[in-house]
């Protein structure tokens, strides 16, 4: 069902502990936090209370809407709050609780393949309500989240109702794609049927703990079949009837400021973790390209010519990283910088560590407090680099420019202008669409129409 605000209290509230969090679907670590279905809270940190005005940053967590928490301890927002703004961390239904399709078996309002972007859309009217008491301006809203974070924050956007909640979107490597009807039907006919429940049991289905909803997920993943590109994700429906990537094309998103950027090597980090040969990403590239008219092989020699410094595994897994992140990046920048007065910047995240350089995750260093991969950075220092971030990121907040220690940061309307994040940050003298043109065409084709 939709998230429901909490009934005001009599007396006082200890809220100096991290709540529970959302069923972790993907089997992540909780580091000692207590995973539950009451998992809808959030977490402020303001450096002063008694202050106004101060903007508003809001922090969607990654995890391929499937595990994650805003209460990760790489996310303790006490560095932002000491730049000047009010930082905000939340949790969202993930998983089946958030994403499981469930209409078509129970009924209008029940399971709308979408309750996870509901649950952000609350938490921001939470904020309009509350946020003064904190110091913060409910008029001066920045969200901004990574990988699943930012896609959940796009497919948000997207969603009709959603409007006027935000001003600001910071969205880094997100992996924007959507869940189709038929799909997204198939398998929540394979997940109640698995667990016994009858269509139209609504009583049954409210029995079943959340746990036997977890426990279904590897048997899901395993069938390619299925996710398009990953078994739960936001539904296109009567509730997001646009493509998360196609929304700043049909008009959506243009009364909010777009900072939007990804890693160089995003997929370094995956192909760490699973075999990228065959597996969801590689599939998901090869549709991006199918799409765009391209040719797998040309793609692959032209990266090869751009990066010599790449060997065939490197090449590889350049074009699926960029092919799951930043090619939808680009599209909602494009649509963005065509449509819309409002500001458009774009970036790209080049440092790297000795070992999986610029790879996904890596930019999460915004925080100021370490990396997600700290044995795997070969020790660099990183600190220049995200002092830098977050100090544009804050005056993104402030006021929808990221002008950071004096760096030239030209808007994307400007000749699709980016800048290369790093030590010394820079200026990258062509647009992407000039680098691998063979790929414009999947930047400006309508992912709705083309299945993506």
């Amino acid at each position: 069902m939709p998230p429901v605000r909490r009934k005001p209290w009599a007396a006082v509230l200890q809220a100096t502990n991290y709540g529970q969090i959302c069923p972790q679907t993907g089997g992540a670590r909780t580091g000692g936090l207590i995973e539950g279905e009451d998992c809808l809270n959030l977490n402020i940190w303001s450096a002063d209370p008694g202050a106004s005005g101060m903007p508003v940053m809001v922090w969607v967590h990654g995890g391929g809407q499937i595990s994650g928490s805003g209460a990760n301890a790489i996310y303790d927002g006490s560095n932002f709050a000491r730049d000047g703004v009010v930082l905000v961390t939340c949790n969202r239904r993930l998983g089946a609780e958030g994403f499981l399709y469930l209409e078509e078996l129970f009924g209008d309002g029940v399971g709308t393949g979408n309750l996870g972007m509901q649950d952000l859309a609350c938490v921001l009217q939470w904020l309009a309500d509350n946020i003064k008491s904190f110091g913060g301006d409910p008029n001066n809203i920045t969200l901004f989240g990574e990988s699943g974070g930012a896609a959940a924050i796009q497919a948000m956007i997207a969603t009709p109702g959603a409007s006027g909640l935000v001003n600001r979107a910071i969205l880094q490597s997100g992996g924007h794609s959507a869940q189709r009807p038929a799909t997204a039907k198939e398998i929540a006919r394979l997940v109640t049927n698995q667990l016994g429940i009858k269509r139209g049991d609504l009583n049954a289905l409210k029995r079943v703990p959340w746990r036997q909803f977890v426990d279904l997920y590897p048997e899901l993943s395993e069938r390619p079949d299925l996710g398009q590109p990953q078994i739960y994700q936001p539904v296109l429906n009567e509730h997001m009837p646009i493509h998360p990537v196609d929304a700043t094309f049909s008009g959506i998103g243009l009364d909010v400021d777009y900072l939007i950027g990804t890693c160089r090597d995003e997929a370094n980090f995956f192909s760490w973790l699973v075999e990228l040969e065959g597996s969801q990403f590689d599939r998901r590239a090869r549709q991006v390209i199918e799409a765009a008219g391209a040719n797998f092989s040309d793609v692959l020699a032209r990266y090869g010519e751009l990066r010599p410094d790449l060997d065939k595994e490197g090449r590889f897994s350049a074009v699926l990283g960029d092919m799951w992140f930043r090619i939808p990046s680009l599209r909602i920048a494009e649509g963005h910088r065509q449509h819309s007065a409002r500001s458009t910047y774009m970036y790209l995240f080049e440092w790297a560590s000795p070992i999986l350089g610029a790879a996904h995750t890596l930019d999460l260093m915004v925080f100021g407090n370490g990396l997600p991969l700290a044995d795997m950075s070969g020790f660099k220092d990183f600190e220049k680099t995200a002092a830098f971030m977050r100090k544009a990121w804050v005056d993104f907040a402030h006021t929808g420019h990221p002008k950071a220690d004096g760096q030239l940061w030209p808007s994307y309307a400007q000749q699709r202008a980016t800048l290369s994040i790093d030590d010394s940050p820079a200026l990258i003298p062509l647009s992407y669409s000039q680098q691998f043109p063979m790929l414009e065409k999947a930047v400006t084709t309508h992912w709705g129409d083309a299945g993506l």
